[in-house]
C-alpha cells in the first residue's frame, strides 16, 4: 500500500475526533474553565467569597459589586460599560474567578463641571478601570488571573475603549510586576496620572498608599513617564 493510501485507511480507521465545546456569545471555553459575564443567577456569596480579599478604598464596593450582579443592573449608554467576568471549572462546576471593571465615572462627574458634561461621557466611554481580580486558592498558578484580565481588555478594545486604569496597594508589592506582565504601567506610590486630552492636560489623583496603573487599549495611545497621551484623537 503507498504511503498516501495508508494515510487515507489510517484516517478511514481512526475513531472519530471529540466534538469540541462551541461557546456562547461571551463566553471563553478553557481547558478547565469557562470565562462568562456574570448573570442572575449566580450565587452572591460565591462573588462574596471571592471579592473578600480583595482591598478596595471603599469598603462598600464589594457588596455594591454583589448588588449589581443580583439586580442586573447596567450603566446608562452615554457612560459606557460595567463588565463582572465570572471563571466557572468546566463543565458546569464552581465558581472560582472574577474579575471586575467599569469606567470612572465618579471621578468624570467630579470633573464635569470644568470639562463638561458631553466630554466627560466621552470619556467614559474612553476609560475603563480595573477594580478586581481574583482567584481562589484552588484555582492560582495556572494563569486564570491573566486571562480574565486579558478577557476584559479584549471586550473594552472590542467596544472602543482606548486605556484602563487600575490602582494596586503599596503593602503589596508583588502586584506590580503581576500586572506589568499584563501590559500593565506601574506609577511611582502617589503619583499622579496625566492625560493629555484634545482639549488640554488634565490630571487623574493618586492616593499617597496607591499606584495607579495604565495599559493603552488602542494604537493612537500610549503612555510615558506619567502621561497618557492619543485619547479621543481618534474619535
Amino acid at each position: 500500500m503507498g504511503r498516501a493510501s495508508r494515510r487515507r485507511a489510517e484516517r478511514r480507521n481512526a475513531p472519530p475526533a471529540a466534538p469540541q465545546p462551541v461557546a456562547a456569545p461571551g463566553v471563553v471555553v478553557l481547558d478547565r474553565y469557562l470565562i462568562r459575564p456574570a448573570t442572575l443567577d449566580d450565587d452572591p456569596e460565591a462573588v462574596r467569597a471571592l471579592l473578600e480579599p480583595v482591598d478596595f478604598m471603599d469598603a462598600a464596593m464589594p457588596e455594591e459589586i454583589v448588588d449589581r450582579m443580583r439586580t442586573g443592573w447596567r450603566l446608562p449608554a452615554q457612560y459606557g460599560t460595567a463588565t463582572l467576568l465570572l471563571a466557572q471549572e468546566h463543565p458546569a462546576g464552581k465558581v472560582v474567578g472574577l474579575a471586575h471593571a467599569i469606567p470612572p465615572v465618579e471621578w468624570l462627574m467630579e470633573m464635569e463641571a470644568g470639562l463638561g458634561r458631553q466630554l466627560c461621557q466621552r470619556l467614559s466611554r474612553s476609560l475603563v478601570e480595573l477594580e478586581a481580580v481574583s482567584v481562589a486558592d484552588s484555582a492560582r498558578g495556572q494563569g486564570l488571573g491573566h486571562r480574565l484580565v486579558d478577557e476584559l481588555v479584549r471586550a473594552y478594545s472590542g467596544q472602543g475603549y482606548e486605556a484602563m486604569l487600575g490602582g494596586i496597594h503599596t503593602h503589596k508589592p508583588h502586584l506590580a510586576p503581576y500586572y506589568e506582565a499584563d501590559g500593565f504601567h506601574a506609577l511611582a506610590p502617589g503619583a499622579p496620572l496625566d492625560l493629555q486630552l484634545p482639549v488640554g492636560r488634565i490630571r487623574y489623583p493618586a492616593n499617597a498608599s496607591m499606584r495607579h496603573l495604565v495599559r493603552p487599549l488602542a494604537p493612537q495611545v500610549s503612555y510615558r513617564a506619567g502621561i497618557l497621551t492619543g485619547l479621543l484623537t481618534g474619535r
